[in-house]
């Protein structure tokens, strides 16, 4: 697992075209529709990146990063033999794999990512 890179990044947005146009302007980053009140900036060589629409910004709310692994249920396994805790189970992603979302024993956020 040592080799695992990080797939995906979500960052909370009070304003998803505000948010977009930074981004875009910082970083080349160009947003996307993806579903209700997101937006996804996809290279195709293996990064994304989420803006989620969110009332406010606050503590527990902020940028989760996903590590992409090949298997999440073995990874949910050992965060829970390990003192963490599984913050959302295995979900599915149309057409793109599955998430999963867990925090480690000071209560950070982590997301996996298994690609479909």
């Amino acid at each position: 697992m040592a080799d695992s890179l990080i797939a995906h990044v979500e960052i909370p947005s009070t304003d998803l075209d505000r948010s977009r146009d930074f981004y875009q302007t910082v970083l080349g980053w160009e947003f996307k529709p993806f579903g209700n009140d997101y937006l996804l900036f996809n290279n195709h060589k293996g990064t994304m990146a989420g803006l989620r629409k969110v009332d406010k910004v606050a503590k527990g709310d902020s940028t989760v990063f996903h590590v992409n692994i090949p298997d999440i249920d073995s990874i949910l396994k050992r965060v829970k033999d390990s003192g963490g805790a599984i913050s959302r189970n295995k979900t599915v992603i149309p057409a793109m794999g599955w998430y999963a979302l867990f925090e480690d024993p000071d209560g950070n956020i982590v997301g996996l990512y298994q690609k479909g």
